[in-house]
């Protein structure tokens, strides 16, 4: 693995380090999930 992705990757962890990335389909459930503790959250469309 060449350094790049390395550091890439250690980026990543640490960003994602002490949350989790939330899936909402509306903003009510965004609201949720950050009050809980999410470090992001990523909009669906509704199936």
């Amino acid at each position: 693995m060449d350094k790049a992705t390395w550091r890439t990757k250690v980026g990543l962890a640490e960003m994602l380090r002490g949350g989790v990335i939330m899936d909402v389909t509306n903003a009510e459930q965004a609201r949720i999930a950050e009050e809980a503790g999410a470090v992001a959250v990523m909009a669906l469309e509704r199936v």
